[in-house]
């Protein structure tokens, strides 16, 4: 009887290894991820243009670094408003950062095609694809009015312009 009861230990404690050991080599990965996301962020031009083109519904300037040494990036009013949104509602299901997760697409690759008509229609009546359903937001006011804002921010994350991470509201100028 008694070692019956060892064995079940020894098996419980096996899966509790391989768990840790599992969690420490996504965690390890998903840093390796954001290092090379943020060395990509501190060799990006010191300054981009502060004017929004008209192909491009965002202005960033990277290449800053903080005083702890990490980079960052400057955006333009109607982006920071949309990573807010973002955060604020969609990031719940399309994760941090817009890439996605195992119930909602990674948005990423979506937007790189996607224009704003459809965007609009796409937030404003839902989705249904493969992976799962996802609600209209035209009744919540909060979403709603800041549609264009949103196609900003994830068009600028889309294109490599704006790294992961939060982007920081770029200063008024005089």
């Amino acid at each position: 009887m008694r070692h019956k009861h060892r064995a079940g230990n020894w098996g419980f404690a096996s899966v509790i290894i391989l768990a840790v050991t599992f969690i420490t080599f996504a965690c390890a990965a998903n840093s390796m991820q954001n290092q090379q996301e943020a060395t990509s962020a501190a060799s990006a031009p010191e300054s981009a243009s502060s004017e929004k083109s008209a192909d491009a519904p965002y202005s960033i300037e990277c290449g800053q670094v903080n005083d702890a040494g990490e980079p960052f990036c400057y955006v333009d009013g109607d982006t920071y408003i949309g990573w807010r949104t973002f955060h604020g509602f969609c990031h719940v299901c399309h994760a941090q950062d817009a890439v996605g997760s195992t119930f909602a697409p990674n948005l990423l690759d979506r937007m790189r095609e996607m224009e704003m008509d459809e965007f609009v229609e796409r937030v404003n009546n839902g989705f249904t694809g493969q992976v799962g359903v996802m609600p209209g937001w035209k009744d919540d006011p909060n979403v709603r009015k800041r549609y264009k804002e949103l196609y900003a921010y994830l068009k600028a994350r889309a294109s490599g312009a704006l790294p992961r991470g939060r982007p920081k509201k770029k200063p008024k100028s005089n």
